[in-house]
C-alpha cells in the first residue's frame, strides 16, 4: 500500500513541488535572499535572462535565479583553474560543446568571459533546449537522446565538458558516449568530465559500498538512467581500465568538500 500511495504522488507530481518547496525554504539566507532581489529586480550580471523556476529547479533542486547563476560561475571558474594548471589556452580552444548543458548554468558563463568561443549546447530534456535557444541566442542548441549519436560532424570540437552527466548513466551508455566524444573530438582536443568518487562514498549503504568496490562502479536506479534519480559512483581505476579508448588522463581531481564542487573531476586528451 505504501508504495501504490508513493506512486500516486509520484504520478500526481506531489512529490517533486513538495522537493521544491522543502529544498527552496532550507536553502534561503540572507545572502540568497539579497541576491535574488537584486537579480530579479536588475536582471543576472551577464545581461541574458534567468529561466523560470521550474526550469531551475530541473537542474538545481531549487528555485533560486541567484544560485544557479552563482553556482554556474563557481564551477566556471573552477573548471577555469583545471585548464589553466594544465597550461591549455582558452583562445585556442574555438568549438565548445556543454554536453547536458541543461537551461545554460554553465556555458553563458563562457560567453560572458570571452566572445570568441563558438558555443554548442546539448541535453536530453527538449524543455530545457528550448528555453536555451530562445534565450541564450550566443550558443547553438539541440536535444541529444539516451544514446549517441549526436548531430554534429567529426573532429568538430576542440573542448567537450560533460559535468554531471556520466553520474546519471550506466556503463553501457558510458562507453557508447565516449566512443561519441572520439568521434566529435579533434585529436589534440580535450574532453572534461565529472563523476561521483570517493568522496561522496558516504551517502552509499554498506551493501551498496561493497558492490561498488567490488566492480569499481554502481549505478542505482538503473532503470530510470538520464534521469537525475538514476545514480552512478565509480572509482578512478575503473575509468582507467574501461573508459579511455583513444583518450589520455592529463588531470584528476578528486571531489572537495564544498558544494557544487563535490564531483571527481577528470581532464582527458583525445588521441
Amino acid at each position: 500500500m505504501k508504495n501504490l500511495i508513493k506512486k500516486f504522488l509520484q504520478h500526481i507530481g506531489f512529490i517533486d513541488k513538495a522537493r521544491m518547496i522543502y529544498n527552496s525554504a532550507k536553502s534561503i539566507s540572507p545572502e540568497v535572499l539579497t541576491n535574488e532581489i537584486k537579480f530579479r529586480k536588475n536582471g543576472l550580471p551577464d545581461g541574458y535572462p534567468a529561466p523560470p523556476p521550474k526550469l531551475i529547479f530541473l537542474i538545481i533542486a531549487l528555485r533560486w535565479s541567484s544560485v544557479y547563476y552563482n553556482s554556474g560561475k563557481l564551477i566556471f571558474d573552477d573548471l577555469l583553474k583545471v585548464l589553466d594548471k594544465n597550461k591549455i589556452e582558452l583562445e585556442k580552444l574555438n568549438r565548445v560543446l556543454d554536453f547536458g548543458c541543461g537551461c545554460g548554468r554553465i556555458i553563458r558563463h563562457f560567453h560572458h568571459h570571452s566572445k570568441h568561443f563558438e558555443l554548442f549546447g546539448s541535453d536530453y530534456n527538449p524543455l530545457l533546449i528550448k528555453w536555451c535557444s530562445a534565450n541564450l541566442t550566443f550558443g547553438n542548441f539541440s536535444v541529444n537522446k539516451l544514446a549517441p549519436p549526436l548531430n554534429y560532424e567529426n573532429i568538430f570540437f576542440d573542448f567537450v565538458y560533460a559535468r554531471s552527466v556520466f553520474t546519471h548513466l550506466g556503463f553501457d551508455l558510458q562507453k557508447e558516449w565516449m566512443k561519441e566524444f572520439e568521434r566529435i573530438i579533434k585529436p589534440g582536443g580535450f574532453l572534461y568530465l565529472t563523476t561521483h568518487g570517493e568522496n561522496l562514498y558516504n551517502n552509499l549503504t554498506p551493501e551498496q559500498l561493497n558492490s561498488l568496490q567490488q566492480n569499481g562502479i554502481l549505478t542505482i536506479n538503473d532503470d530510470i538512467e538520464g534521469d537525475n534519480k538514476c545514480t552512478t559512483y565509480q572509482t578512478k581505476k575503473f575509468i582507467e581500465e574501461n573508459l579511455l579508448s583513444c583518450f589520455k588522463i592529463v588531470d584528476f581531481i578528486p571531489g572537495k568538500y564544498e558544494q557544487n564542487l563535490t564531483q571527481d573531476i577528470y581532464l582527458m586528451v583525445r588521441l
